[in-house]
């Protein structure tokens, strides 16, 4: 198996992440570590491409099968490989349920591939040394406090800043205001 434990994010989470990111149609979603695929289903239901990132031979097998029962193997690609071995640059919104030493790993990738203005859904656990752009909390539906860590690529990534030697990103209000909502 990978670096990461089978946790599943619960239907609620996924629904609330899909609404935060406001995914849709002309988005082009990733899942990294894509279990049962609940994440990439959800996504393509809402008219997203959805990419599901899945070293786990099982996992990837299953997806394939839900998303054949869903009637969606035309929206969901599965990617049966380590997200560190995936290029992420195609994507304009990544989920991730991961630890924080991993997406402290995965954050250099993230500066490296990802283009300004994606958005990135950190489930539990943020970003290490990234600022979101909207903490989303809720009960789920087995009773569990669960957070969501909205992150758009450009403005909050501090890396992004230091290499055009700014202080601060220049935001474009508008863009996130439409993203985060009020």
């Amino acid at each position: 198996m990978g670096r990461v434990p089978y946790i599943p994010s619960s239907y609620t989470a996924v629904r609330n992440a899909m609404e935060l990111a406001r995914v849709g149609p002309g988005d082009i979603l990733y899942d990294l570590g894509a279990g049962d695929g609940r994440v990439v289903v959800e996504a393509a239901k809402r008219g997203a491409l959805a990419v599901a990132v899945e070293i786990d031979p099982s996992f990837s097998a299953l997806i394939r099968l839900r998303a054949r029962e869903a009637g969606l193997d035309d929206k969901i690609i599965v990617l049966e490989d380590d997200f560190f071995n995936t290029y992420l640059g195609f994507a304009t919104v990544i989920y991730q349920y991961l630890y924080p030493s991993i997406s402290r790993e995965l954050a250099l990738k993230y500066s490296r591939e990802l283009r300004k203005g994606t958005r990135i859904i950190a489930y539990n656990l943020p970003i290490p040394g990234w600022i979101p752009v909207k903490i989303y909390r809720f009960i789920d539906e087995n009773g569990a406090i669960t957070t969501h860590y909205l992150y758009v690529k450009g403005i909050s990534d501090p890396s992004s800043w230091i290499l055009r030697h700014e202080t601060l990103p220049p935001i474009n209000i508008e863009y996130v205001m439409n993203i985060v909502g009020d």
